[in-house]
């Protein structure tokens, strides 16, 4: 049994604007998701972890923060969110915040009284120079450096100039930040999912970085950023958030750390601490942007395991807000992403879905002109923006799907009809009911939750193979990720004492036993067997 909570967790990522609409003004909002709190609950999920809802004018969709302790009132109201908490810890249900503490709005109060004045309390809140004093760019695109005709001078914003950084360097903007976040784990909040976390303190120097030879789609990704991320004073800022959280009884940090895709496995886990005194959890994407192949996933996942470490947590992710949707990435195939599904639920450590995940829903079809997205008008059409990911949730056939009574902020999955939870409530054999049961099995099974993962080289290249294990009670997990039936052996130790009885199946067939010498799968198949020692009388 896991100590805490988020060791073998799974957290469901509500993008809050596209999750349920209450008011029927096509946005969703805090009360809306209360009303499906009781559906969340079928999914035996142990936490919700919420996109931005603070006060915000919306440059990037609540990631540029104007008051961390305001619900934005497109949302609802801080009634509302007591109310959530309270029903979510009704359902034992635990809610996380998205907080994003490397920038502010450029609305915040912070900024406006930084720039009034270099001598004003706090001056030194964010980061301003008197010229541009390097060649950093920003993520969303230009200079990372933008003049503020009150103040005179350049301030810094590693994405939108409406994003101005923070000054993790000052004692007193750390002291203030913290005391933002006691606000709300003193209002019962469960833990915080941290935007960017590795941004968050920059080269006291402010030097140069260095440029990268070659062609990218970005002037951002021309630079290795070794000045501004991942400063080793980011490690310290981190241990000092850790002993604030530790202040509190269970209550979790899950960090995104910026880095070079597909991904950096090792510098993620680095945040975790070599003492487990930094994060509790932190995101590797490499998976998520890893083609689907068993010898790829099997070399991301060892890698993952292996960076992490026997006594650290991974934490494990096929979607989010930012990332187009598996299935999607998939083109359509379900059996693919059904194969992907299991993958993801079997693995040691915390795994985190993303609303709709469960229905298999695609991306959102989205033209220029209804992209709500800067980043995407700004990228159209290399990049197709961030929106076709956060369409809106389908609960429903018909107008509004269930989401509203009104016109939607953003359009629903083509043919969104299918994808409804009332049409996969109806149907035994659909994705949603495929999910229930994997999460079912993953709850009730300690193994599959704890147990230890050890890769296997089987006969077959297309099989991906690992056994989890607690002592000598065993799990042996095949996905076939190949078009083609294949057969295979797994060379298990002691493998003609065993049998292996089938316990949940892509294919819907389990209590049988098979023989590890020659098993047979089925094209985009996968199988967990209980491995179990034949009595040697027999």
């Amino acid at each position: 049994m896991a100590e805490n909570w988020w060791q073998d967790c799974v957290v469901y990522q509500i993008y809050p604007r596209s999750f349920q609409d209450s008011n029927g003004d096509g946005i969703g909002d805090i009360p809306g998701i209360i009303q499906r709190l009781d559906y969340l609950q079928t999914l035996l999920i142990d936490a919700i972890w919420l996109s931005p809802i603070f006060l915000s004018p919306m440059a990037d969709f609540g990631y540029d923060i104007s008051d961390y302790c305001s619900i934005d009132p497109v949302f609802g109201t801080m009634a509302d969110v007591e109310r959530l908490i309270s029903e979510a810890h009704k359902r034992n249900i635990r809610v996380i915040f998205d907080m994003v503490l490397n920038h502010t709005s450029l609305e915040h109060p912070w900024f406006a009284e930084s720039r009034l004045s270099r001598q004003s309390e706090k001056a030194d809140f964010y980061i301003w120079s008197d010229t541009i004093p390097n060649n950093w760019h920003a993520a969303f695109g230009g200079r990372a450096w933008t003049y503020d005709s009150t103040r005179k001078q350049y301030y810094l914003h590693s994405f939108l100039p409406d994003q101005p950084d923070l000054n993790w360097r000052s004692s007193k903007t750390v002291e203030a930040i913290f005391n933002q976040l006691a606000f709300w784990l003193d209002k019962g909040i469960d833990g915080f999912r941290l935007d960017v976390i590795n941004c968050i303190v920059k080269d006291e120097a402010l030097r140069n970085n260095p440029k990268i030879i070659g062609s990218r789609p970005r002037p951002y990704d021309m630079q290795r950023h070794i000045f501004d991320r991942n400063r080793p004073e980011s490690h310290q800022k981190l241990k000092m958030l850790r002993k604030l959280i530790d202040g509190y009884d269970q209550r979790m940090l899950v960090g995104e750390i910026m880095v070079e895709l597909p991904g950096e496995p090792e510098l993620a886990a680095s945040y975790l601490g070599r003492f487990q005194d930094e994060l509790h959890l932190c995101f590797d994407f490499s998976l998520a942007y890893t083609r689907f192949s068993a010898v790829k996933w099997k070399k991301v996942a060892k890698r993952w395991y292996e960076a992490v470490g026997k006594h650290r947590v991974p934490t494990w992710v096929l979607n989010n807000h930012d990332i187009p949707r598996i299935v999607s990435r998939l083109h359509g195939n379900e059996e693919k992403a059904r194969l992907a599904a299991l993958f993801l639920l079997t693995q040691r450590g915390a795994i985190f879905l993303y609303y709709g995940e469960e229905l298999g829903l695609p991306n959102s079809k989205i033209s220029r002109a209804a992209m709500h997205d800067p980043l995407g008008k700004r990228y159209w059409p290399f990049h197709p923006g961030r929106d076709p990911e956060r369409g809106p949730m389908v609960w429903s056939t018909g107008e509004g799907n269930g989401f509203t009574t009104g016109e939607s902020w953003l359009a629903s999955a083509k043919a969104a009809n299918r994808y409804s939870v009332e049409n996969q409530e109806l149907e035994q054999d659909s994705m949603l009911h495929f999910y229930r049961r994997l999460l079912s099995l993953r709850k009730e099974d300690e193994v599959l939750r704890n147990g230890l993962c050890t890769f296997i080289d089987t006969s077959c290249m297309h099989i991906l193979a690992y056994c989890r294990e607690i002592g000598s009670d065993q799990r042996l997990i095949l996905l076939n990720m190949s078009n083609k039936n294949q057969i295979c052996s797994v060379p298990l130790v002691q493998t003609s004492a065993m049998q292996c009885e089938l316990i949940f199946s892509t294919e819907a067939r389990s209590g049988r036993m098979d023989d590890l010498h020659a098993i047979q799968i089925g094209p985009f198949q996968g199988r967990i067997y209980r491995l179990l020692v034949k009595d040697s009388n027999l």
